[in-house]
């Protein structure tokens, strides 16, 4: 026995409320990914190191390895006898 359902008045509001159920639900999920792995903090940070150590002291390197690198720290050797 088949039965024929003439009335569908309610199927659009059926279907919207489990979209929205299912589209609140993965961004709740994303937001949790995106603070627990932190990357926008990766994003930001990152690059930051390379541009830290250019500023500290010349050197497109991490600010540790471009301190060893910085023209203060080559050792010297004098041109003429004094």
């Amino acid at each position: 026995m088949k039965r024929h359902v003439n009335n569908n008045k309610g199927q659009f509001l059926v279907e919207s409320v489990l979209l929205m159920t299912f589209m609140v639900g993965a961004l709740i999920w994303a937001t949790g990914q995106l603070r627990e792995n932190k990357y926008l903090a990766k994003l930001i940070s990152s690059p930051w190191q390379k541009v830290s150590g250019m500023i500290e002291s010349g050197v497109w390197d991490t600010p540790e390895n471009a301190r060893a690198k910085h023209p203060n720290q080559v050792r010297r050797s004098l041109t003429a006898e004094p």
